[in-house]
């Protein structure tokens, strides 16, 4: 691409969690090379290409209401090319937050159509985007999220103890994350077999300390700044979530050299391999049964080596993957 062209970002939410987390991604010297990465709010004015070879990358979640941004962007914006990253709508979400279907499939099918790309952020979201017919196949490609991890890629790799199995979770503490789930299978879980500590914050946090009040080996932790320390003594890493686009910490914690015990749903499913635990999504019985597996195990910390250096690689691939994306000719939308 030609030095003056400008990568627009267009958010609607400055303040979107992962979303703008994932945005440092495309500080990375092999991204750079495609232009000027710059960040603009949508909601703040119309957004505008500069020169003939800019392009928008769309961060905020379609619905009918923003129709409006997406179409002045593919009418009167002037980019050459239009990529929406898929942050949000997958087969979780759909089975949990949205009546009636048809009505969400139509929004998204009009939406996918105003731009040149769909970027699933996992192969199960993009498998799910193309067996529901949302956008054809050549539209849509899948580029699994990831992050940096250095801070975790050398943290030791031990058992905890001999004693209960150390399950760690964490994240926000929403509906989404399922964490009410997992306290309620820690109920059916004797405190000899396992301790459960969950870390975070959220509309939910009331809730969940409510729910684990009765359960002496369950602990309601504060947010931290880095999972390392909060990792240090953990065997594995629950993921109990409805929906996850993808899970970062997943990654996070397989970095760690912890296996996972997480839902078989979403992008989930693009994380679990032999080395994890997997359990079905809404269902506290079968994470109770998970549990029961993982406490039985005696190759943890072989499982959690081979969690990380499958982890190590993923960052590289994501930065790769976007850097294909980015230098191919420009598309034409249907």
């Amino acid at each position: 691409m030609h030095n003056t062209t400008k990568v627009f970002h267009v958010l609607d939410d400055l303040a979107m969690g992962g979303v703008t987390r994932a945005l440092r991604n495309f500080d990375h010297p092999d991204l750079a090379v495609f232009g000027e990465h710059v960040t603009v709010d949508v909601r703040n004015e119309p957004v505008r290409a500069q020169s003939p070879n800019d392009v928008a990358i769309i961060h905020f979640t379609a619905n009918w209401k923003k129709f409006g941004w997406l179409f002045d962007l593919k009418a009167r914006g002037g980019f050459c090319r239009i990529i929406l990253i898929e942050h949000t709508y997958t087969e979780g979400y759909e089975r949990n937050k949205v009546r009636p279907k048809k009505r969400f499939r139509t929004m998204l099918r009009l939406a996918y159509r105003l731009v040149d790309t769909v970027v699933a952020v996992s192969n199960h979201q993009r498998k799910w985007i193309l067996e529901n017919k949302l956008a054809p196949a050549s539209k849509v490609v899948a580029i699994p999220q990831s992050r940096i991890c250095n801070d975790l890629l050398t943290l030791p790799i031990n058992k905890a103890s001999d004693g209960p199995l150390q399950i760690r979770a964490f994240g926000r503490f929403h509906e989404q994350k399922g964490f009410d789930l997992l306290i309620d299978a820690m109920a059916s879980i004797p405190a000899n077999i396992a301790e459960l500590k969950i870390a975070g914050t959220g509309p939910d946090e009331a809730l969940l300390k409510e729910h684990a009040k009765r359960l002496p080996h369950v602990e309601i932790c504060e947010p931290f700044v880095s999972p390392d320390a909060f990792l240090s003594d953990a065997d594995l890493v629950a993921i109990p979530s409805r929906w996850e686009a993808f899970g970062l910490v997943g990654t996070e914690a397989r970095a760690a050299g912890r296996p996972i015990l997480a839902a078989r749903i979403d992008g989930l499913n693009d994380q679990l391999d032999a080395a994890s635990f997997g359990h079905a999504p809404n269902s506290v019985a079968s994470i109770v049964r998970a549990i029961y597996k993982a406490a039985a195990v005696t190759n943890l910390p072989a499982r959690g080596k081979a969690a990380r250096s499958r982890a190590a690689s993923e960052f590289d691939a994501m930065i790769a993957n976007w850097g294909k994306l980015l230098g191919e000719p420009t598309a034409t939308a249907s």
